[in-house]
């Protein structure tokens, strides 16, 4: 067994692709593989990544695989964790890079704690140069409480490319990506948040979100709003199965409003 899976959905990113190549085979880590899921984009992303494991003799834990068709990330992302072998999984997108300790890091950290999740900062890298750190809400490291759990569930953010995630917890509790084109990553870390039993966090910034407008995040779809209230729907079916839904009712019903209810009026006004 892999230390760690990266699971990387591909789609039109040649442009970018290049940095997070590299910063892979920068990992001071050695012991993963990569699982680089072809997301039937229309340009040469993928003939790029064949091109550099061929050409930097890489192992066969770099390795591609090819959706039926376009999936949108979640299906992506989730069809690559049903093939990871790692004891920990990773997701990155394919337009951003991580800085060259991250997986030793965040592991060793995963290890120590007995962690279910390990998660780090990110860092928003700006096209005009300019950058940002993004931390996530802290609670410490070890054993949740109820008091932390809810904390995290109020304040948290979808930087869950920032995050390792233990692949049999992951498993076990039933966890993935809602199939909707928004919403999907914070509905995923609602669940993951919901269900997690220990935590290590660092404040280090290890992540960096390339911001650009042709990221999916910054597309405009007709049916954004509909799509992010089908993935906030999805996590209170997700509590409710779990039988968690009467403890954490008014909290996961705040996140609703905010994450599906504000966020949908804003995008239509901002997309107009």
């Amino acid at each position: 067994m892999k230390k760690i899976s990266v699971i990387i959905p591909v789609y039109n990113v040649a442009p970018y692709i290049m940095d997070c190549m590299e910063s892979l085979r920068a990992q001071t880590m050695q012991d993963f593989e990569v699982i680089w899921v072809d997301d039937r984009g229309q340009d040469d992303s993928i003939q790029l990544i064949t091109d550099y494991i061929q050409s930097h003799d890489l192992p066969s834990s770099w390795y591609i695989v090819t959706m039926p068709e376009n999936g949108k990330p979640a299906r992506a992302r989730n069809f690559g964790l049903s093939l990871a072998k790692g004891e920990y999984v990773l997701f990155i997108d394919a337009d951003d890079w991580i800085e060259p300790n991250m997986l030793e890091v965040l592991y060793a950290h995963a290890l120590l704690y007995n962690a279910d999740i390990s998660s780090s900062a990110a860092i928003m890298d700006f096209t005009d140069g300019t950058h940002r750190i993004m931390y996530n809400p802290h609670v410490g490291n070890g054993e949740l409480t109820e008091l932390q759990r809810s904390y995290l569930l109020r304040h948290y953010v979808s930087n869950f490319t920032t995050m390792l995630f233990r692949r049999s917890w992951l498993q076990d509790n039933e966890i993935s990506f809602p199939l909707s084109y928004s919403g999907e990553d914070s509905s995923f870390m609602g669940m993951c948040y919901l269900m997690c039993r220990r935590i290590t966090q660092i404040d280090e910034p290890f992540y960096h979100y390339r911001i650009h407008t042709n990221s999916i995040s910054h597309r405009k779809h007709v049916y954004r709003g509909k799509q992010k209230k089908a993935a906030f729907r999805a996590l209170i079916d997700f509590a409710r199965a779990k039988d968690l839904l009467s403890t954490y009712r008014w909290t996961l019903y705040w996140i609703y409003f905010k994450k599906a209810i504000i966020t949908s009026v804003l995008d239509y006004f901002c997309f107009k």
